[in-house]
């Protein structure tokens, strides 16, 4: 006996258009969700690394009584005036451009790698650049090139290394000093010595000089684009407007190269979460700033005694 014709039903052209459709909504409306935990989970990153930053800077505080410098040494501003801390004459090695992250590496258990850059023998970033026999040490060599994921926030998409001052290379870093609120707009000696944050070049701060609460001021904040010589920003060296110290003159994310700005440098904070930026307070606690801050309220945080400007 004959048995009748099966039939296969499937999908027609139609029914498979409208599938992939609805799909590709689902996928247009879960996207979003997705992304947004994805930063939510970077963010939180980012704000454990602040946290461990500001914890390692005020146990350097415990230990010294003061808070590390913002730049270890000199450059050649007091060849051509006065300036108490950095009189003429000095040598390349006094003019070591060191960053104050170098300094608190035995805070983040670096030990080792502090003693590698060794910056009392030899310097480290000596004359900004000009002086390179700090760069024949192979051991500092290498060491400028060690990323720690404590200084990288998985929201930065700046490159690991950097070229910029080339033939040098080294580790970028998504975090920066706050020097205060004098910018590109007053004289270089000011800015940096004189600045009215909590790091400078040479001078430490104690924490009672911050008469404006440690829980209002500024630590540090976060900066993108490292990679770039308009936003540069290598961990182990220090530079106004740029490495590893930055000022409030210009608003939360000023776009590197705009606003005030010193050969291109604005030394601006910003970051790539959505409007605003992540800050570390002088008590240790890390806190998100609005892109809206009020400019004098913005400016007031990065001090430690009033005077912004």
């Amino acid at each position: 006996m004959n048995q009748p014709p099966q039939h296969r039903h499937g999908f027609t052209l139609v029914e498979l258009l409208v599938s992939i459709a609805i799909i590709g909504v689902l996928v247009g409306l879960l996207l979003p969700a997705v992304q947004a935990a994805r930063e939510a989970a970077r963010r939180s990153a980012c704000t454990n690394h602040q946290k461990q930053l500001a914890l390692a800077l005020l146990n350097y505080q415990q230990t010294h009584r003061q808070l590390p410098p913002g730049r270890v040494g000199c450059d050649d501003t007091g060849d051509a005036m006065t300036i108490d801390v950095c009189p003429a004459g000095l040598t390349p090695e006094q003019k070591t451009a060191a960053s104050g992250f170098v300094s608190i590496l035995p805070q983040l258990e670096q030990q080792a790698l502090y003693e590698q850059l060794s910056v009392e023998v030899g310097g480290l970033w000596n004359r900004n650049v000009d002086d390179l026999d700090w760069y024949a040490d192979m051991e500092k060599c290498k060491g400028i090139k060690q990323q720690l994921q404590v200084l990288r926030c998985p929201s930065d998409a700046s490159a690991a290394l950097s070229d910029v001052y080339d033939p040098v290379i080294a580790a970028t870093g998504s975090y920066a000093f706050s020097q205060g609120s004098l910018g590109a707009y007053q004289p270089l000696e000011n800015v940096k010595f004189a600045n009215n944050g909590a790091f400078l070049y040479v001078r430490q701060r104690k924490l009672r000089q911050f008469t404006d609460g440690t829980s209002g001021t500024f630590l540090l904040g976060e900066v993108v684009l490292a990679d770039t010589w308009e936003s540069s920003n290598t961990w182990t060296y220090a530079l106004a407007f740029a490495d590893c110290l930055r000022t409030t003159s210009n608003p939360l994310n000023t776009r590197p190269g705009a606003g005030y700005h010193y050969d291109r440098q604005n030394g601006a904070f910003g970051s790539n979460h959505p409007g605003g930026a992540l800050f570390a307070y002088g008590d240790g606690h890390v806190d998100f700033v609005e892109d809206e801050i009020d400019k004098q309220t913005y400016r007031g945080k990065s001090t430690i005694a009033g005077e912004e400007l």
